[in-house]
């Protein structure tokens, strides 16, 4: 189809042609970094570059917790990933407090969104009622299949 993708570069400006449309993007080279057990991206100098464009199209993924008042006032710990860190239940460090989908597990697909979030369910009922019929076809441990 003629598209190109392009991993490890940051589009710093739209450029416009003065009639006002797009003519290109200002980008730079970046570079994976982990700074207080979060993930960043650090641009890379001398790296930066104009690409001629017509039509931009915004893909944007999770990309962890954003740190802040919430996370800190909850007091939830985190993983060595900057995820929320949780035990084989779902819970989190603070009692009653559970976590699943991206949270927990970093980006991924919305089919595991979907499954953590019924097991979580089946976890909370558990520690609210006592014990669960729902079912929990998946474990915070659990991998992708091959």
């Amino acid at each position: 189809e003629g598209g190109e993708r392009d991993y490890a570069i940051n589009t710093t400006e739209f450029i416009g042609d003065g009639d006002g449309n797009l003519a290109a993007l200002a980008t730079i080279r970046v570079e994976q970094s982990f700074a207080d057990g979060r993930m960043q991206f650090d641009p890379i100098p001398g790296t930066e570059e104009e690409i001629p464009a017509e039509m931009v199209l915004l893909a944007m993924g999770f990309v962890g917790p954003e740190r802040g008042p919430l996370i800190e006032q909850f007091g939830v710990e985190l993983d060595a990933r900057g995820n929320v860190a949780r035990d084989g239940d779902w819970a989190t460090n603070v009692d009653g407090t559970y976590v699943c989908g991206d949270m927990g597990r970093g980006q991924s697909l919305i089919v595991w969104a979907i499954a953590e979030g019924r097991a979580c369910a089946a976890a909370v009922d558990a520690f609210l009622m006592g014990s669960t019929e729902l079912p929990a076809v998946v474990k915070p441990t659990s991998m992708p299949l091959a």
